[in-house]
């Protein structure tokens, strides 16, 4: 009896865990059937980072692209959704070693984004200011400040779109 209560118990466990949703991270997609097809007109940049727009942009449509059950389209029309940001602030912090020499940078960008549902015609997810950050650590054997920056920004940007579209899609 203690047997088939134990593997009764086990058996509703297993089954239970098989719909339970869970999924790797950066893999999810929990947007509702009707929300498949997004389009992400090119952000806007209130930052003094010229430029960083366009980056951040390209690396949102890459990500939603990534995930299974997203078609990102061209413009609004045709849509479901319709993916908007809005860049704030972009901070870049070098820090310094004792012989002033840049080991790492921190980089934060805060970003107001939304996901308007246009089948339904109201906002589905909003976030007024996304906080996104992150250290880069200086690559050695790179020399130039300009290269370890703009391969910091591009980093950024991709982990940015990552970190957003996984709250999005994902809910964490």
């Amino acid at each position: 009896m203690k047997t088939s209560i134990i593997a009764s118990i086990c058996f509703l466990i297993l089954i239970g865990g098989a719909g339970c949703g869970y999924h790797l991270a950066g893999q999810g997609n929990s947007l509702p059937d009707h929300l498949r097809k997004i389009a992400v007109p090119i952000f806007t940049n209130k930052s003094y980072e010229y430029g960083l727009e366009s980056t951040v942009t390209q690396e949102v449509v890459a990500s939603l692209n990534r995930r299974p059950g997203i078609e990102v389209v061209d413009s609004a029309e045709g849509a479901d959704a319709l993916f908007l940001g809005e860049i704030l602030e972009y901070k870049y912090v070098p820090t310094l070693n004792s012989r002033r020499e840049v080991t790492q940078y921190y980089i934060q960008i805060t970003a107001s984004v939304k996901c308007l549902d246009l089948i339904q015609d109201k906002t589905y997810w909003e976030n007024p200011t996304f906080i996104f950050h992150q250290i880069f650590k200086v690559t050695e054997g790179i020399s130039s400040i300009q290269s370890n920056r703009q391969q910091a920004w591009k980093e950024a940007a991709e982990g940015f779109a990552e970190s957003v579209t996984s709250v999005l899609l994902e809910g964490f």
